[in-house]
């Protein structure tokens, strides 16, 4: 009965303090390509919460190639922002996750501010080592200059810290 007994007050003491993920934090690197001819790079800080949704707080770059004469150009159509996006998981699988993601934006996009709301689906495959392959589809409708929707692709890796 004692035996038991120590099985079962070891068992519980180990579980108490074990969680899946909540509280891990992640320093993320994302570059890709978004319609209509544009290079996009983020920097990003997230912070996973309960039930695998995450915070993000991240930094982008980017620029629309023009072919000029004889070449291409990234001078005359620039963009820089950052937003805080929140990311809602839809499906964990084994070593993998899929997650909605969306919230708003702010930066500038050649000299004019502008305001944006972002949305779409992350999917992230975790490796042995906790560092993760994280595939992003983007879609951002932005307001008050020209450039008002950029939808891509990108690819990138999330790094515990």
């Amino acid at each position: 009965m004692r035996k038991k007994f120590f099985t079962l007050c070891l068992m519980v003491a180990v579980t108490l303090g074990a969680y899946a993920g909540n509280g891990d934090q992640f320093f993320t690197v994302n570059g890709g390509f978004l319609f209509n001819s544009t290079l996009n790079g983020t920097l990003g800080y997230e912070r996973e919460l309960s039930y695998s949704d995450a915070l993000e707080l991240l930094g982008e770059i980017g620029g629309r190639w023009h072919d000029a004469d004889g070449g291409t150009t990234f001078k005359t159509d620039y963009y820089w922002g950052g937003g805080i996006l929140y990311k809602k998981s839809l499906k964990r699988y084994k070593n993998a996750s899929l997650r909605l993601r969306f919230g708003p934006e702010c930066g500038a996009h050649t000299g004019d501010w502008f305001f944006a709301v972002e949305g779409g689906l992350e999917f992230n495959l975790v490796f042995p080592n906790r560092v993760q392959l994280s595939v992003v589809q983007k879609n951002q409708v932005g307001f008050i200059h020209g450039d008002t929707f950029r939808n891509g692709l990108l690819i990138g890796i999330r790094v515990p810290i």
